[in-house]
């Protein structure tokens, strides 16, 4: 009667267990493929948002070359500027 633990048996279950263990944990792994499309993902994403972010740049050169009102508003929103002869009024809360 053959022992079960042959080291035929034994030596099959550790070449077994060495592929499924550099199938998922090598360099070109699974683990490794799944971590690189997240990170790819990431990116992508990164991307698409900082393209966003130069249209919405570009949309505001833009405004800021050729709309007068605009450039207005923000001369009066963000630098405090008014028009000669302009009084300004600051209000109080008590």
């Amino acid at each position: 009667m053959k022992s079960l633990l042959s080291l035929t048996n034994i030596l099959m279950l550790s070449i077994t267990i060495g592929c499924i263990a550099l199938l998922l944990f090598s360099d070109r792994g699974l683990i490794n493929l799944w971590l690189l499309k997240k990170e790819k993902l990431e990116i992508q994403n990164e991307i698409n948002n900082l393209r966003n972010r130069i249209a919405m740049l570009e949309k505001e050169e833009e405004k800021l070359k050729f709309d007068e009102k605009y450039i207005e508003k923000i001369a009066r929103e963000k630098f405090k500027m008014v028009k000669p002869g302009e009084r300004v009024f600051k209000v109080t809360n008590k």
